[in-house]
């Protein structure tokens, strides 16, 4: 009987590690967002042009997202900037779906920056440096990136969305004496 005890412990834990990681997809929303990324899936398949395509690949994104599945949603959303690198939706909806997560969100909004051309798509090149600003100020390790990621939208004439960090700038020269 005591080979039994460990392996009764081992069940127990394997069995609560199972229904953790598939609670998402169990509950009421779950599986709505299961069945918004299957229909999403379909919309892909009938779209028959790219911007189209790219709304149905952000849709998925979305329900993948909200499925937990995070390699899945920055696939779909990469995806649709790929069909559609200027567009101002795609790069909104990638930016509020991947919001609480950063390391997807760096990945889709740097390959955005990196893909585009500023001059053919200044808005979404802006929502990808405010999304990007916004989710390095929430961590204290990359606040001078987000201070750096400020300091371009202000000199392109674009406000801001969140300070980066709460100290106030070095004083000059002339406010020493």
């Amino acid at each position: 009987m005591d080979w039994q005890t460990p392996l009764l412990v081992s069940a127990i834990a394997f069995a609560a590690f199972m229904v953790f990681r598939f609670r998402p997809v169990v509950s009421g929303a779950g599986r709505a967002s299961a069945a918004a990324l299957k229909e999403a899936k379909q919309k892909i398949a009938a779209a028959k042009d790219d911007a189209a395509r790219a709304i149905a690949l952000c849709d998925a994104a979305d329900a993948c997202a909200q499925l937990g599945r995070t390699r899945g949603a920055v696939t779909f959303y990469l995806r649709a900037l790929r069909l559609d690198p200027g567009s101002e939706e795609v790069a909104t909806r990638a930016a509020e779906g991947l919001a609480r997560r950063p390391a997807a969100l760096e990945k889709v909004m740097w390959r955005q920056l990196a893909n585009t051309r500023f001059s053919e798509s200044r808005v979404a090149a802006v929502i990808a440096l405010r999304a990007l600003s916004a989710s390095y100020a929430k961590r204290p390790r990359f606040h001078p990136r987000a201070r750096a990621l400020e300091n371009i939208l202000e000199a392109l004439g674009e406000t801001p969305s969140t300070r980066a960090s709460h100290r106030p700038p070095p004083p000059s020269h002339a406010d020493r004496d």
